[in-house]
This record gives structure tokens, sequence and C-alpha cells, in this order.
């Protein structure tokens, strides 16, 4: 199940929400890199953005040699994960806010949310392959191998619209937009508590901190909250 976290409380247009994560993924981007558009490429986010995607696959079903569980929450918070980084392609790709909502990636973005096949420039076999599968757990895997070709391609089209599918697959736009936010809040807490110098500490009782805050995430019920919450919680086990 999608981290709920009240999640009729939201409010906000879908386009009002994008250019929300926009803004938090830049401001997180340059906490890490004040000058990142300029040394960051989009070889790094391609890269980045494909070890996501194997990352959600590894928590599927997929191995035929063992015994698997699946575990949806952890695909859910990597599709999280996955959208950071496609986020932050799509600032590289284009100057300004505006130009980033009205492109023909974040429309196939959309189309990909509602599924609608109208004008998409993608395989057909793909297509096809996506309609005719049955089983929810190797969709899902197939349509997160397919974001990860097409932005080792770059092609970015293609990725938001596979993008899209993934997201209406496996956690809703309004789950990932929520969850999004307390992960980059999270984010913001690991660059303040050491991560990049080692110092901080990922594994909180035996637990991942990205588990740790998806717990904390479905006990919450508005996005006014998120921020007092996480760093709440966060701060009692960092003090």
């Amino acid at each position: 199940m999608p981290p709920s976290g009240g999640l009729s409380h939201i409010g906000g247009t879908m386009e009002e929400k994008l250019i929300e994560m926009l803004q938090l993924q830049d401001k997180l981007n340059k906490k890490i890199n004040e000058n990142w558009k300029e040394i960051r490429t989009k070889e790094d986010f391609a890269r980045a953005t494909w070890i996501e995607c194997a990352e959600l696959v590894d928590s599927l079903p997929w191995k035929w040699w063992k015994k698997q569980e699946a575990d949806i929450e952890n695909v859910q918070i990597e599709v999280v994960d996955i959208w950071h980084f496609v986020l932050s392609y799509l600032m590289l790709e284009h100057k300004t806010l505006e130009e980033i909502i009205a492109s023909k990636s974040v429309q196939n973005f959309k189309k990909g949310i509602n599924e609608d096949f109208t004008n998409i420039e993608v395989d057909g076999a793909y297509i096809n392959h996506y309609l005719g599968e049955t089983d929810k757990y190797k969709k899902i895997i197939f349509l997160a191998e397919r974001v990860a070709e097409s932005f080792l391609k770059q092609n970015l089209d293609e990725g938001m619209f596979f993008f899209g599918l993934l997201v209406r697959n496996s956690i809703s736009f309004d789950s990932m937009y929520f969850l999004y936010v307390g992960k980059n809040i999270l984010n913001h807490i690991r660059q303040e508590k050491g991560y990049r110098s080692g110092g901080y500490k990922k594994e909180i009782n035996g637990m991942e901190d990205n588990r740790y805050l998806f717990n904390i995430v479905k006990s919450i019920k508005t996005r006014e909250e998120l921020e007092e919450k996480i760093r709440k919680e966060f701060e009692k086990i960092h003090s």
C-alpha cells in the first residue's frame, strides 16, 4: 500500500506539485554542490537513474533460483529515489521551470500516469508487452527496465512516459509527491549530519533510514506536518 498519510488533505494541482518538487530538488542539489548545473552532467543522472532502477527490480521476486518475497514498500522508496535524478535531469535539459512544465517530456509523463498511448513515439512492441503482461510484479520490472534503457539512451521523452507508467503501477502520483517531500527532508538531514564525510548513521535500530522515514510518512496527515515531524524523529536518533 502507498504511504497514504491522509493524502486527501494534500491539495494543489499536479503542475503546482511538480514545480514544488523541482524547486526542492534544486535546493538539495545546491546544498551538495552550489554550482551543480555546471558540475553535473546528463550522464551522471542517467547512471544514477538506472542504478536506482536496478535496486527497484531487486525488491521484486525475479530470481528463479531462490525464494523471494516482493517488497512493495521498498519499490515505492526506489521510485522516489529515481524521481530525484529524473527531476535533476529535467533541470539540466531545460532552463526554466516554465519550460519544464510545458515540455514534451512532462506531457509524456502525464500520459504515462493516465495510461494514454496517443501520439507516443515509443516502440509498439513495448506497448503490446505492457498491455499483455498480467503479472503485476513482472509489469513493474518491465517498466523499470524501460526507464533505465531510455535514460541510458538519453531519450528523456521516452523515459518520462515509462516513468509515468511505473508510477501509475507502483505508487500513484500523489503518494509519490508526499513521499518525495519526506525523502527530500531526509536528504537534507543526511547532508547536515555528515553523509558526504561518512559520519552519518544510515541504520537505525537495525532499520535503514529510508524504511524508518517511510513509516513516519505513513503516520503524517498533512504536507505542513512533514518537516516538523521528520526532523523531530531524526533529531532523537542523531542527538
